[in-house]
């Protein structure tokens, strides 16, 4: 179990220096940005103290997949399995309960912290067989398989916006709307193989607008209700509500063109970072979407002619 975990560790240095990072000083930036976005949602969200043990839950739903933990189980005894799962989301879980502890969340925060545990135990609650129809059946591939995958939380954001609505909290509908957004960039974090590329007759730019256009109309369809329902009862910040949906759209769109700018490698922590910032801090985007428009085109010449 220790070599495991001491192997996972040599891995992502490894990744890190292939990147052309420093791992140590990656890792404290990777703590700095987190003490960062963790501030924003306790500054932005009036009851952050669930929304923001919510958003650790979900990202340690990733490693509860059911492919994963059969790996696991075929790697270590039952007893060393629950001890890795145990440990790798308490490695996960335990900055959030810190931080939650240090915003007095004193009653939520032990909370969370059983969730995390009995979270280990379990496969992701992603893997069920009910088959959820989509709207998007005339652009198959990213948003069907991806509004499958996470139709849960974007039934959870509508309840968030309705929650907004009669608390009187616009920033929680605002959390909710750009949430939707940050799980349809989730759609385009891992590069497809290059023959569903290679198989659209088009130059790269014509793909990538192409791309770009079907994921701003499908995300929009999701965030509508919330947009609606947001602007009927907050119509003197409707300027608000599409400058935040615009800057949602143009978050999808800059992960889009991160992706296919290191194409078809998967996606490094060069992307990562560069995208975790632009979502912290949104007028960098005037920066990077240009540029990864630019390096997309390149890696896309050898597979679009």
């Amino acid at each position: 179990m220790k070599f495991y975990f001491i192997l996972q560790l040599k891995r992502y240095f490894r990744y890190l220096k292939e990147a052309g990072f420093n791992p140590y000083i990656a890792f404290f930036s990777i703590i700095v940005l987190f003490i960062i976005l963790s501030n924003v949602i306790f500054v932005k969200i009036k009851f952050a103290e669930y929304a923001y043990p919510f958003i650790a839950l979900i990202i340690l739903n990733k490693l509860s997949a059911k492919q994963r933990n059969n790996f696991l189980k075929n790697c270590f005894n039952l007893n060393n399995y629950k001890a890795v799962r145990l440990i790798e989301n308490g490695l996960i879980g335990i900055p959030f309960f810190i931080f939650l502890l240090f915003k007095g969340a004193y009653l939520i925060a032990p909370i969370f912290i059983f969730l995390v545990a009995v979270l280990s135990q379990f496969n992701s609650i992603k893997s069920y067989s009910l088959v959820i129809p989509t709207p998007f059946h005339k652009k198959p591939f990213e948003f069907i398989v991806g509004f499958r995958k996470a139709f849960i939380v974007f039934i959870v954001s509508y309840v968030l916006t309705v929650i907004s609505v009669k608390v009187d909290n616009f920033n929680l509908g605002v959390f909710a709307m750009l949430l939707n957004f940050l799980i349809c960039m989730g759609f385009y974090s891992k590069p497809e193989p290059p023959f569903y590329v290679w198989i659209h007759a088009k130059t790269p730019t014509d793909f990538l607008k192409s791309k770009i256009k079907t994921a701003s109309i499908f995300s929009f369809l999701i965030s509508l209700p919330i947009v609606i329902l947001l602007a009927y009862f907050n119509p003197d910040k409707a300027v608000y509500i599409l400058l935040f949906e615009l800057v949602g759209i143009l978050y999808v769109t800059n992960n889009i063109l991160g992706k296919y700018a290191y194409y078809p490698s998967e996606i490094n922590i060069n992307h990562v970072f560069i995208v975790g910032l632009s979502i912290v801090f949104p007028p960098l985007m005037l920066l990077t979407i240009p540029s990864f428009y630019s390096r997309s085109k390149q890696q896309l010449n050898s597979i679009l002619k």
